[in-house]
């Protein structure tokens, strides 16, 4: 009886400490929330970039990561041996830590980003009716007409778009996404945030439906939820990864609920946000290689079906040197250590063999592109076992989408963020601390010391990243041998 009584004290005291630790973990969510909010204003327009304290952001963005990255995996293994009554209320502070942390950036000023102003251009026109890749933003501001009308409406986000002088980058169903934000408030920077808002709770869902069917906990859910460059990326800087994301999920629970129309149709709607989800394709149909055969072409015809819709518009406006898709997978390059050096190395081949330099870059893109095909087919050879079989595959596939991308900006990692839950792999919560230094780079642009982000900061941010993963990796083969 004494031990008995003992031992229900011990587990009631350890159940205790154990709310407590997350309790206070979803108040440093909130504090970081709140920070951001509160400092945001020093990152206005008003400002020159000699003047925002970069320096200070950089620091503190990396402190939430560090402080995320050790403390709250060994609290979710930790919190595993609980019963499903010690479960429910941390769920309720895990989900409630998030969303005040998400609405609080609604007030903020995004700090160090401006994309949302195409975004916001972009839903304009899409919802006025007109195709947003016959003209640019720049084009349209200068040539008159019913455009012309809509850049003076919405001057301030119009004369603040990067790059106006191309046309938009973002497929057909991104554009809807925003031009549902215009729809609730034109130009209205809070509607875009709560069209973000809806697609993230989705993803939610989709996480802790997916754990329930890989047979996880769902509190695995808080590495995305709590997730301090999520949160920062999206709630922020609003950036409209959130679409794609929840399209991605939904495509993969769908294959595990064995409905091969609907799954990849969501995929198609998934690459109709961008392009990239068209590499976890392999992955679905290897899902359903054992089905009925009529099913399987009717669910790829009208896969193909919905991507030939998303590319009328594009291919009717054109892929000249205006076009943002042309640009960017032809020159978009940024945060990266990987790419230059194989640029580096490739232009260093072709002046061996007396080819143009400017090959180079080409080159490098098609190795990398390459390697990409190579590996989401290489997931796929081998009958997938069960769902955190295909999950893995999948986190595989966007991981090494993450890494070989030549652009590497912060919100990438939005991609692979829920995933985190299925795949916690270490180098990938590191990279939560390790991001935040791509904002360096503008403190140097500030000073006129490009080269010192792209000479060494890159490396600070991507060695330690690839350094965790090789250590993983090799431990994880030593296991497979040894058993």
């Amino acid at each position: 009886m004494i031990g008995a009584s003992a031992a229900g004290i011990a587990a009631k005291s350890r159940s205790t400490s154990l709310a407590a630790s997350w309790f206070v973990g979803g108040v440093l969510l909130t504090a970081f929330g709140v920070a951001l909010a509160v400092y945001s204003p020093r990152f206005g327009y008003a400002y020159d970039l000699g003047e925002m304290p970069i320096v200070w952001l950089t620091a503190g963005l990396v402190l939430a990561g560090l402080v995320y990255f050790f403390g709250l995996p060994p609290l979710i293994v930790e919190s595993l041996s609980c019963d499903r009554q010690e479960v429910r209320p941390i769920m309720i502070c895990i989900v409630a830590a998030g969303l005040v942390a998400r609405l609080v950036l609604f007030a903020s000023e995004p700090i160090l980003e401006d994309d949302y102003q195409r975004y916001l251009w972009d839903g304009a026109v899409t919802a006025s009716g007109h195709n947003p890749y016959a003209m640019s933003p720049y084009e349209a501001r200068k040539e008159g007409g019913t455009l012309a009308e809509l850049a003076r409406e919405g001057e301030q986000a119009a004369s603040r778009i990067n790059h106006s002088s191309l046309k938009t980058v973002y497929p057909p169903v991104t554009q809807g996404a925003f031009a549902l934000a215009y729809t609730i408030k034109p130009w209205s920077l809070t509607a875009w945030r709560s069209v973000l808002l809806i697609f993230d709770l989705v993803t939610l869902e989709l996480v802790l439906l997916l754990l329930r069917e890989a047979g996880r906990s769902p509190l695995w859910s808080a590495l995305y939820w709590w997730n301090p460059i999520v949160i920062k990326e999206l709630f922020n800087s609003a950036h409209m990864d959130a679409v794609v994301v929840a399209f991605t999920l939904l495509a993969l629970w769908l294959a595990l609920r064995r409905r091969p129309i609907a799954s990849l149709s969501s995929l198609g709607f998934a690459i109709g946000a961008k392009l990239w989800p068209v590499l976890l394709l392999p992955v679905l149909l290897r899902r359903y290689a054992q089905i009925d055969r009529r099913l399987m072409a009717g669910a790829i015809v009208v896969f193909g079906a919905i991507v030939t819709l998303w590319a009328i518009p594009i291919l009717s406006a054109g892929l000249d040197e205006r076009s943002g898709f042309v640009s960017y997978f032809s020159s978009w390059q940024t945060g990266s250590a990987l790419f230059p050096a194989l640029e580096q190395l490739a232009a260093m081949v072709f002046g061996w063999m007396a080819l143009p330099a400017d090959w180079a870059g080409l080159a490098a893109r098609s190795l990398l592109g390459l390697c990409l095909a190579i590996i989401a087919l290489a997931v796929s050879v081998k009958p997938i076992a069960d769902a955190d079989d295909l999950l893995g595959r999948a986190g595989l596939v966007v991981a090494a989408l993450v890494l070989l991308s030549p652009a590497q900006f912060p919100w990438y990692a939005v991609w692979f963020a829920p995933f985190l839950a299925f795949r916690p792999w270490t180098g990938f919560l590191l990279l939560t601390a390790t991001f935040p230094l791509y904002y360096l780079d503008f403190y140097f642009i500030g000073r006129d010391q490009p080269e010192m982000f792209s000479t060494w900061i890159v490396w600070i941010i991507w060695l330690p990243v690839w350094g965790a993963l090789a250590v993983e990796a090799a431990r994880t083969r030593n296991r497979r041998l040894a058993g």
